[in-house]
């Protein structure tokens, strides 16, 4: 593809007939889409303040690029840019007078400020969760990152609030929070620590339940109607569907069952929160919640063929440790083996026939 797109002044004049499969097609448009700059903004936003009836049709070409995976990026040469400026500051003049020049101006900063907003670049972060299917972009243009089994991550949201994100997790919130509201929607498990604001607070939307908050840090895991809600710092309020609020002071924990029972206890904070300093512990877990953990943590699929004591139970704390090693402290102290291939993991009795 040539990177002068030579053709693009010619079409100028052009644009207002475009239809869907045009603009999809357009190489200067796609790269506004794609690649925004001050340069591309500042023909295409001037553009569509000129043709509103486009509006529309702009955003849902917009939203099917942001969409497909189209792997060109295109850049507008020097020539190319002077060529549009000059053709469009040309067609400007022979329509109006200076002084209406200078009013549709203004008009065109305010217009342009809205459209900014409202056709702001959308980011969708896709992996496949343990159900095998691709995040897509929703009906509210919300970015979304989704963590798989064995991956962690952490970033900032638009007002500075700080997410780390656990394995098999996934959190979607708006590319700008609104005026009133900070909201993000969650599943799995994620800790945050909210940047205060009294006049926003911020919610975090399980489905069902949500956790109102106005600057704070504490941890949340949300899984199959299960919901633990663990305070570090600050207050929140745990906001059931159906059910009455419960207020948590630092160092408390809420824990709320399918069935829908609620209880609050303290925790250490070391255990329930040190996942996302890489801290792996295990506390009186029995088997299948040490398998689980594993599986998690490290995106594996664990198979058991031993005899095990009805009370067996582990507990270790390990800290940016491969699976080997911690494979090799529980065996030690549980008297198994274990072989691995791939994500695989067998664990069995060394001396079982």
């Amino acid at each position: 593809m040539d990177a002068s797109n030579e053709h693009i002044p010619s079409m100028i004049m052009m644009y207002h007939q475009f239809n869907m499969e045009d603009f999809l097609n357009d190489e200067f448009f796609i790269k506004w889409v794609k690649s925004p700059d001050e340069e591309t903004d500042h023909f295409w936003l001037k553009w569509i303040a000129e043709h509103p009836e486009k509006v529309q049709l702009i955003q849902q070409a917009k939203e099917i690029i942001l969409m497909v995976d189209y792997k060109e990026k295109y850049f507008l040469s020097n020539k190319a840019y002077t060529d549009l400026y000059e053709n469009i500051i040309k067609d400007t003049k022979t329509k109006e007078s200076s002084k209406v020049n200078a009013v549709k101006w203004r008009t065109w900063h305010k217009v342009a400020a809205i459209l900014l907003v409202l056709f702001s670049s959308v980011y969708c972060f896709k992996y496949s969760l343990e159900w095998g299917k691709d995040i897509s972009l929703s009906e509210e243009e919300m970015i979304i990152k989704c963590n798989p089994a064995g991956q962690k991550s952490s970033f900032r949201l638009p007002d500075g609030t700080v997410v780390y994100l656990h394995g098999n997790s996934k959190l979607s919130y708006p590319p700008f929070f609104s005026d009133d509201v900070r909201k993000v929607k969650m599943e799995g498990e994620a800790y945050f620590e909210v940047k205060q604001d009294l006049d926003k607070p911020f919610i975090v939307d399980l489905g069902k339940d949500q956790i109102r908050v106005t600057g704070t840090a504490f941890n949340i895991c949300s899984h199959k109607g299960f919901v633990s809600l663990a305070l570090v710092e600050g207050s929140v309020t745990y906001a059931p569907e159906n059910g009455t609020f419960e207020k948590l002071v630092p160092n408390q924990m809420l824990t709320k069952v399918p069935t829908g029972k609620v209880t609050k206890k303290q925790f250490d904070p070391l255990e329930v929160c040190g996942w996302k300093d890489k801290y792996l512990i295990f506390k009186d877990d029995s088997f299948a919640m040490m398998v689980a953990k594993l599986e998690r943590w490290y995106g594996v699929t664990i198979s058991a063929h031993l005899k095990l004591e009805s009370d067996w139970s582990y507990s270790g704390t390990y800290h940016d440790k491969s699976l080997e090693y911690v494979l090799d402290g529980i065996g030690i102290a549980s008297q198994f083996a274990y072989e691995i291939e791939g994500k695989n993991v067998t664990i069995y009795n060394p001396n079982q026939p």
